[in-house]
């Protein structure tokens, strides 16, 4: 299942061909969402998983970190997931295989709307209600420490084996962690990333920026030339709508300018990077020129469809971008586009923002030994194997990010070493959602030529002057 990043990372999902608003940090390849029906009535229809394994998930063990491990009492009963839809139909062939292995556990696939913000909004009320559906959360990166400190999902832990967690990177478990305990493990993860145009590099002999100061430099000269022939080119687009998108970018640039948004419990955000970040922003738009003027109502999927149309050099965005790029009845530019790290101030000084979606039990549920279950089936490797092949999105399993099918098939995952040793995560923030909506309008208004770098930072650092990182 996937969900809309992104990330992540985060905006809204991509909707396929029609490229429907889309905002993640991670969102899954070719994505289509429809609606959330509300999250405590039964979606119709909707089951899921991968035809790469035809066993049937054993009963979960718990190992809560001794030696010593005890069997779970197994639960029969329906069960409801909450993701997005996958209209790539990996994740419905997945839960198709899963429903007829486990016809006492049948799974019901429940949709989420299309922007991150809204599925967290709708989720809170639901689970503050009590709530005691979807049994399985599919949440965004930025939600297991929030929910967690509310009691809402429950610990992995006694679920999980060191066979389980090895599959991970420290930095990716990490993601699911609150106070020492993993609440949730990943559908996939996300990285932000800068996509450039193979072709036009090799035309006028640029190479692939490492800087900020390379990016502007090599698009406008692209950009100028371009243009004779192309009026409606730009050197580079990116996602500056008032969205958890433009929270994302700005703690790359803060990252790229050597700051951090977060000093202790703090969170710091008008600082000496934090300034040059933000007019870094500003100027790729008013200053340099490289950025269409529209940039602050744009989307991940309105800055994929210029890149599509062959009317961008650079694009920042993430990993569910690459197969609509390569998509010939999308795109204008199949086999002229490939990925790399986002740069920084200094040449490998970048840092792409995690993003990506997980995998929760509603603390509520009925059946918690049985969500878990379908948990550790839609994680394990043949599945993950399914979807990242099926979708192009990039499991959060070492085993199956250097898997080589799936390399072969997405050869935009072989950069992702480089790019996840990078990556930084956004604060772990108990209330974090609800803190990065509130920054979102200052630096938006900043986009939108509507107000000044040194006040937006101001009225975004009084906002969050009550917010503690945990």
């Amino acid at each position: 299942m996937t969900a809309a990043s992104g990330s992540s990372g985060e905006q809204s999902v991509p909707t396929g061909p029609a490229h429907a608003g889309v905002e993640v940090p991670g969102s899954r390849t070719l994505l289509d969402r429809r609606r959330f029906l509300g999250l405590g009535v039964l979606a119709a229809g909707g089951a899921v998983l991968a035809a790469c394994s035809s066993s049937t998930p054993s009963a979960a063990k718990a190992s809560s970190g001794g030696s010593s491990s005890t069997v779970v009492k197994k639960q029969t009963g329906p069960l409801v997931v909450a993701g997005p839809v996958d209209n790539t139909g990996t994740t419905t062939k997945i839960i198709d295989q899963w429903n007829a292995a486990n016809p006492d556990t049948p799974v019901t696939f429940q949709t989420l709307p299309d922007v991150t913000n809204d599925v967290y909004s709708q989720y809170v009320t639901a689970l503050a209600g009590g709530a005691s559906t979807p049994d399985i959360l599919t949440m965004d990166v930025t939600y297991p420490g929030t929910f967690a400190s509310a009691g809402w999902i429950l610990p992995l832990d006694p679920y999980l084996s060191p066979s389980i967690t090895s599959a991970y990177s420290s930095t990716v478990l990490d993601i699911g962690k609150y106070n020492g305990k993993i609440y949730s493990l990943p559908d996939y993860i996300d990285v932000g990333q800068l996509y450039y145009r193979t072709d036009l590099l090799e035309k006028y002999g640029e190479s692939v920026p490492e800087t900020f100061d390379q990016l502007v430099a090599t698009a406008q000269k692209i950009q100028a030339a371009e243009r004779k022939t192309n009026p409606n080119f730009y050197g580079f687009v990116w996602e500056g709508a008032k969205i958890e998108a433009i929270t994302d970018e700005f703690c790359e640039y803060v990252w790229g300018y050597g700051g951090e948004i977060s000093k202790g419990s703090k969170v710091t955000l008008d600082t000496s990077a934090g300034k040059q970040a933000l007019q870094f922003m500003y100027d790729t738009v008013y200053t340099y020129k490289i950025s269409p003027p529209g940039e602050s109502t744009m989307l991940p999927n309105d800055a994929l469809v210029v890149m599509q149309d062959g009317n961008a050099l650079f694009m920042r965005n993430w990993v569910y971008a690459y197969a609509l790029l390569e998509n010939a009845g999308q795109s204008k530019v199949v086999g002229k586009v490939a990925n790399a790290p986002f740069p920084g101030a200094t040449a490998g000084g970048g840092h792409g923002c995690i993003g990506g979606w997980e995998y929760g039990i509603n603390a509520k549920s009925a059946r918690p030994e049985a969500a878990w279950r379908f948990i550790e089936y839609v994680t394990a490797k043949p599945q993950q194997l399914a979807l990242s092949m099926g979708t192009g999105t990039l499991s959060g399993r070492t085993d199956v990010q250097t898997d080589p099918t799936v390399l072969a098939k997405s050869p935009n995952l072989k950069v992702m070493p480089r790019l996840l040793a990078a990556a930084k995560s956004r604060p772990s923030i108990k209330n974090y959602p609800e803190v990065s909506t509130t920054i979102q309008a200052p630096l938006n208004s900043v986009i939108a030529g509507q107000g000044s770098v040194s006040s937006a930072l101001a009225t975004a650092q009084a906002a969050v002057a009550n917010a503690v990182v945990s």
